[in-house]
């Protein structure tokens, strides 16, 4: 009996010894997570400025890469702005019933600047220009606030979503969100 022990004690210890091995390697085969800069890095954004029907108008805050939707009238739009060599790509999508379900269309790309550029998309008609095209946002105040987008209605009833909106009628967004004192656009 007292032989048997010694054989079943020493193959445990021979098989712990040998996984152990067989850990070491497979953990040094893995790389290391990469180091994170505690949330310092600074997320892009656009700021636009949509002007609408009758001299309304609406100042969007953006993530590059994130969706701004416009409403009115049953007509609906999703814009996605990104910043490619220094201009303003936005690529425009309408919604389109299919079916009785509601789908997003592509509509077209348009490259904004400062100046008023019309826009047209899903029976929708208003003007963009861009206010900021390289606006900074600390990455732990964007993600403190991931997912909290926000709608206004502008006073002439469409109703504008995104991160950070001002209209003319109302304002809405995370405590980072810098709405402007109201007041009319400017136009050329």
């Amino acid at each position: 009996m007292f032989k048997v022990h010694r054989v079943v004690k020493g193959t445990t210890v021979t098989l712990l010894a040998a996984l152990g091995v067989i850990m070491i390697v497979w953990a040094h085969g893995r790389s290391a997570p990469p180091a994170t800069r505690g949330g310092t890095d600074p997320v892009r954004a656009v700021q636009l400025r949509f002007s609408l029907d009758g001299g309304h108008w609406a100042n969007v805050t953006e993530i590059e890469g994130g969706t701004i939707t416009i409403e009115r009238e049953g007509k609906k739009l999703a814009i996605t702005p990104y910043v490619r060599n220094g201009n303003v790509e936005l690529q425009i999508f309408k919604a389109v019933q299919n079916k009785g379900k509601e789908t997003m269309e592509t509509a077209g790309t348009l490259l904004v600047g400062k100046g008023l550029t019309k826009l047209e998309g899903g029976g929708l008609v208003l003007s963009v220009q861009v206010l900021d095209a390289n606006k900074k946002l600390p990455s732990n105040l964007v993600a403190a606030s991931a997912g909290a987008t926000c709608c206004v209605r502008a006073c002439d009833g469409t109703l504008i979503c995104g991160v950070c909106v001002c209209t003319d009628c109302g304002r809405c967004g995370p405590g980072w969100c810098d709405c402007a004192p109201l007041q009319p656009p400017d136009v050329d």
